[in-house]
């Protein structure tokens, strides 16, 4: 069943490969860096069935830059200047169905900082379906199914409902004969179920990513990677984002 379920994330995951793959020529290419902390905790201080109901909470900064794509805000400057350009918080508790499974409610709070205009703001909440476990030997295998409702909560588009699909696969191994370090690789196809105005219907992320993860003690973990967010744009050229990602984690 374990190799089933993965098999067909995999297929999804090179579907949407071959999905952007033709339209990269007529694409933008940015920087920037995504650095996030994370607190995550069960309830098993209340009781021994509390340790299956789990609760997770990350605040991540998000740069970029983008001034290539409007030159005349940066006259003159031609050297990497990447500016804030995002914040969110995630608020999340979930239930562990199985020994590999469980299912979570969330909630995303987003601030936007543009590179043109005011600040904006969404809500975001979500609804998600882990599954987890060791396939092919050492690696460990993890997808995550996320249906997700994001709503303008300020703006002209104040109000603008889109409902988002998100489907993520991801392998991770341990480096032989290096304690406690793993790389890892994975990818997340983002799609949309209605017209709206974040973006189009139907086909509208992708997300693929590597790095490594380091678990500095029983409580604290480290992850140093690489993103690509690739985001289609129907109105002129897409965009891709190249983002040093960080994370520090920490379990209660």
């Amino acid at each position: 069943m374990k190799i089933k379920i993965l098999k067909t994330q995999l297929v999804f995951v090179l579907i949407s490969f071959l999905t952007i793959m033709p339209a990269l020529a007529d694409t933008d290419n940015i920087f920037g860096s995504w650095t996030s902390v994370t607190l995550q905790g069960d309830f098993g201080f209340i009781s021994p069935e509390g340790k299956d109901f789990r609760w997770i909470v990350i605040d991540q900064a998000r740069t970029r830059d983008d001034k290539d794509l409007n030159p005349s805000r940066y006259p003159g400057d031609n050297g990497f200047s990447p500016r804030f350009s995002e914040n969110l918080v995630w608020i999340q508790g979930g239930y562990n169905l199985t020994e590999h499974s469980s299912i979570w409610l969330g909630y995303t709070h987003d601030w936007i900082k543009p590179l043109n205009g005011a600040h904006l703001q969404e809500s975001r909440p979500y609804q998600d379906y882990l599954w987890s476990d060791k396939v092919f030997g050492n690696f460990t295998a993890m997808t995550r199914t996320r249906l997700e409702e994001r709503v303008a909560i300020s703006g002209q588009n104040s109000g603008e409902v889109g409902i988002r699909i998100r489907q993520l696969a991801m392998l991770k191994h341990p480096i032989p004969n290096v304690k406690d370090l793993s790389v890892y690789v994975g990818d997340e196809v983002l799609a949309y179920l209605n017209e709206n105005k974040f973006g189009p219907e139907g086909f509208s992320e992708n997300r693929a990513f590597g790095g490594l993860s380091y678990q500095l003690t029983q409580e604290v973990g480290l992850m140093l990677g690489y993103l690509g967010q690739y985001l289609k744009n129907p109105g002129g050229n897409d965009l891709f984002t190249h983002n040093v990602q960080f994370d520090i984690n920490y379990k209660f």
